[in-house]
């Protein structure tokens, strides 16, 4: 049995789902919110569990009696958090799609620790120490690497890219912080935006990629001729049309990156560490106030914007799906 919430956790799993199913194994998707579309956009058949009940919940469950139990991660509870209470002795395998937050990851992960995963699939050392320090236990953290990291180029191109058009990569930041006030992190993406747009460069245009969890109109009040809100349906054709990419933290910059296009990280103010491992690597260019945006922003439109410093693919080594598999088949031969 498979499930997931947000974006990145659905993203996270998908191609471990996609091998078990190329292998024969049978698997049951329980899903919610912009998980259930990520699935159905790759074939792979998942329930949307928006209005299941408890009770609903335990009755699918003990109807599938799953012998393992994979989960994207998600802030809040969310649907995999409340099948993993209910599954009392099913081993379970969860797989993090990013360094930032981890407690809240899990239920009462931050109180006792004592409803973990058996398995918890981590991307790299950085955040299996990150979160040993946190307090997690070692024993279930496994480095797989994330899996869809292998799939972050797939559908962009830069053929026929509108080199006079920047797309800004937006987080519901703001939201997140109202409803986890600990989460604060300096900045949100209403901050970060009106930044942006008062360094634009006159001659360029700025879309503005909404994320899943945003609500449609949520930045009408700064829309006009030069900016605008991207109506491509899928994030690679919005990535392949924009010449410049930026953003705040997201994954996707990472993914632009490692496609090739120009990309800025622009956390200003930030408290705490930087959550996004590219920049310190100069793979993603991240300026440190308005002023370093706006260099920035005027040497991509003269054609003097810093080369990545190194390549983003000596970061993780690839076969992560493989581990991911790998760690479930462990656990169903145990």
């Amino acid at each position: 049995m498979f499930s997931a919430n947000d974006p990145g956790g659905a993203l996270a799993i998908l191609p471990a789902v996609m091998a078990l199913i190329a292998r024969g194994d049978i698997v049951r998707g329980i899903v919610t919110g912009p998980a259930l579309g990520i699935f159905l956009h790759a074939s792979v058949a998942a329930d949307d569990a928006s209005g299941y009940s408890d009770d609903k919940l335990a009755r699918e469950i003990q109807t599938f009696k799953p012998g393992v139990y994979l989960a994207g991660t998600s802030i809040g509870n969310s649907i995999d958090k409340r099948i993993l209470e209910q599954l009392k002795g099913t081993p379970s395998v969860y797989v993090i799609d990013f360094w930032s937050h981890y407690g809240r990851r899990f239920p009462e992960a931050e109180a006792d620790y004592a409803h973990l995963p058996t398995r918890v699939c981590v991307t790299d050392e950085r955040m299996r120490d990150e979160m040993v320090r946190e307090g997690f236990p070692p024993g279930p953290l496994a480095i797989t690497g994330n899996p869809h990291f292998e799939h972050f180029t797939e559908g962009i191109t830069r053929g026929a890219e509108d080199k006079q058009l920047a797309i800004f990569i937006s987080q519901p930041i703001r939201k997140d912080v109202q409803a986890e006030g600990s989460l604060d992190c300096g900045f949100d993406e209403y901050k970060v935006l009106e930044t942006i747009i008062a360094c634009l460069p006159a001659n360029m245009g700025l879309s503005i990629r909404l994320h899943p969890r945003e609500e449609a109109g949520k930045f009408n009040a700064y829309l006009n001729e030069q900016v605008n809100i991207a109506k491509e349906a899928t994030l690679e054709e919005a990535l392949s049309h924009a010449g410049l990419v930026i953003g705040m933290f997201s994954p996707v910059l990472m993914q632009s990156a490692l496609a090739g296009k120009p990309t800025i990280s622009y956390q200003p103010d930030r408290t705490g560490d930087d959550p996004l491992p590219t920049n310190a690597l100069g793979i993603t260019i991240a300026p440190k106030d308005k002023t370093e945006l706006a260099d920035l922003l005027a040497a991509y439109v003269n054609g003097t914007f810093p080369h990545p410093a190194s390549r983003i693919e000596t970061l993780w080594p690839k076969g992560a799906t493989a581990r991911v598999v790998g760690v479930i088949d462990g656990l169903l031969l145990d």
